[in-house]
C-alpha cells in the first residue's frame, strides 16, 4: 500500500468537494473513490461519496454509502448527520430525527452539530422535503439525464 501524508489526502478531498460544488459529479466521485482506496480504514471519503449521491438525488445510494461509512467508524458524527439528512429526504423522519439529535447532543458546537441542529429545527418547524422549491423539477432533470446515458 502507498503511504500518503494526511495533508495530501485532505487536499485531494478538497478537490473532490470543489468538483461537487461545480456539479461535476463524475469527477467528484472519482476523486473520492481514489481517496477511499488510498485510505481504506477511513469513513471520510465514504461520507463524501454519499454526498455525491445525495446531490444527484440518489437517496438510496447515499443511504447505503453512509451506512458503509458507519461500518468503518460507528461513532462517525459526519456519517450519522448526513445519513440522518438522507433518511429524512427519503421519508424516514423518525430514524433521521434520532441520528440528527445524537449528533447535536454529542457535538453541539461543531459545524456538523450546527448542521444537525439547523435541520432538526427546520423539521420541528414543519419543513418537509416536498417544501423545497423545484424538487420535482430536479428529480425530472436527473431522470432525463439517466435516460440519455442509458
Amino acid at each position: 500500500m502507498i503511504a500518503i501524508h494526511k495533508e495530501y489526502l485532505s487536499l485531494m478531498l478538497e478537490a473532490g468537494y470543489i468538483y461537487l460544488g461545480m456539479q461535476r459529479f463524475k469527477e467528484a466521485k472519482e476523486v473520492f473513490e481514489g481517496v477511499a482506496s488510498l485510505k481504506p480504514d477511513s469513513e471520510i471519503p465514504w461520507v463524501a461519496l454519499g454526498g455525491v449521491s445525495f446531490c444527484q438525488g440518489k437517496l438510496e445510494e447515499a443511504i447505503q454509502t453512509y451506512k458503509k461509512a458507519l461500518k468503518l467508524n460507528p461513532d462517525s458524527i459526519y456519517a450519522k448527520a448526513y445519513l440522518g439528512e438522507a433518511l429524512f429526504f427519503k421519508g424516514n423522519k423518525s430514524e433521521a430525527l434520532k441520528l440528527l439529535k445524537e449528533v447535536d447532543d454529542s457535538e453541539p458546537k461543531s459545524p456538523v452539530g450546527n448542521f444537525s441542529r439547523a435541520l432538526l429545527d427546520a423539521i420541528h418547524k414543519g419543513f418537509t422535503p416536498d417544501a423545497l422549491s423545484q424538487k420535482k423539477e430536479v428529480k425530472e432533470y436527473y431522470a432525463k439525464k439517466q435516460q440519455a446515458h442509458a
